[in-house]
């Protein structure tokens, strides 16, 4: 992992952070996002793909906890598919992120929906969301995606705005 997005983890302190690749695989994460998402070393590390989330049908899906974003219930979906497809143009003999389209439009209905429509979605960049957490109950959140130029890398920070489950 690049020098810079270390330095940010490490100012960042307890906030939740992840970096993924541009194929949304998952590369660090830090322990506070652990304990908000459980641990990833629980997922096999060929499932630790974001898109794999929403779509796939492994233990990356079934450890997605329930997210709504403030911008639709499809917007998280949409942002994630114009993502990959922005990586798949400046990538496209990329065997890995090719395979991984391929699985995702087998496997999901709603990928080869997303992925087969003509108008492009904004890419995943920033967010307010609400988490259904079993144990902290709903809690919202802004997400905020950092892509650093050059290593092809997105840093995801999540910061707790409150909790909205008043048994908590």
């Amino acid at each position: 992992m690049p020098r810079g997005i270390q330095r940010l983890a490490a100012r960042l302190g307890d906030i939740p952070i992840w970096v993924f690749t541009a194929d949304w695989t998952l590369v660090w994460w830090n322990t506070t996002w652990s304990a908000l998402h459980d641990d990833p070393v629980t997922i096999p590390t060929a499932e630790r793909n974001l898109a794999r989330a929403p779509f796939g049908n492994g233990a990356a899906h079934a450890s997605m906890l329930p997210v709504q974003s403030e911008r639709g219930p499809d917007a998280f979906a949409e942002s994630i598919v114009a993502d990959l497809k922005d990586a798949v143009s400046r990538h496209p003999r990329d065997a890995w992120l090719g395979r991984l389209v391929q699985e995702l439009r087998k496997v999901s209905d709603a990928f080869a929906r997303h992925w087969a429509t003509q108008t492009a979605a904004a890419q995943h960049t920033t967010d307010r969301k609400t988490i259904r957490h079993p144990q902290i109950g709903d809690t919202l959140l802004d997400c905020d995606v950092l892509i650093l130029p050059g290593a092809d890398l997105r840093t995801v920070t999540l910061a707790s705005l409150m909790s909205m489950d008043s048994t908590c």
